[in-house]
């Protein structure tokens, strides 16, 4: 063992060179095409979506929170990105695009259904300050399949 030496990794910067769109991104587990190296049966998943996600009939309230999970996903790896690249103009002005649609669907969401978070809940008392609603109970919990 004492004769064996660590390896030495070579890993190339990334450089910004566009985006997938929210559900692709989604469904290819990146929103750079770059970083999309297929494997296994990701190429099937990717034409089909995944099918543990979808249901026979996805109601309009599924249909949003797919939205707000693709938007959210997207995100993250923005953020991720800016982490390792914070001069990148183009990644930060796509972030701030993307948090105010994320925001904004959120917010929809929680005037249609129930808030999901404490920021939905602040923005419907900061829009209706009489507002008496503890709205958290309003609708299914997850394992209740909620957000499948």
């Amino acid at each position: 063992m004492s004769q064996e030496h660590l390896a030495c990794a070579s890993v190339p910067i990334q450089h910004w060179s566009g985006t997938y769109d929210p559900k692709k991104a989604f469904y290819t587990g990146t929103i750079f095409p770059d970083l999309d190296k297929p494997f296994f049966a990701s190429e099937k998943a990717e034409e089909t979506g995944n099918p543990s996600l979808k249901t026979a009939s996805p109601d309009r309230r599924e249909s949003f929170m797919q939205q707000i999970q693709e938007i959210s996903f997207f995100a993250d790896d923005l953020r991720l990105f800016l982490d390792t690249h914070p001069e990148c103009h183009e990644a930060l002005q796509a972030l701030k695009r993307v948090l105010k649609q994320r925001k904004s669907l959120l917010i929809n969401y929680a005037e249609e259904y129930y808030p999901l978070t404490v920021d939905c809940m602040a923005a419907i008392f900061e829009d209706k300050p009489d507002s008496d609603c503890y709205c958290w109970q309003e609708g299914p919990l997850p394992w209740e399949g909620a957000c499948v």
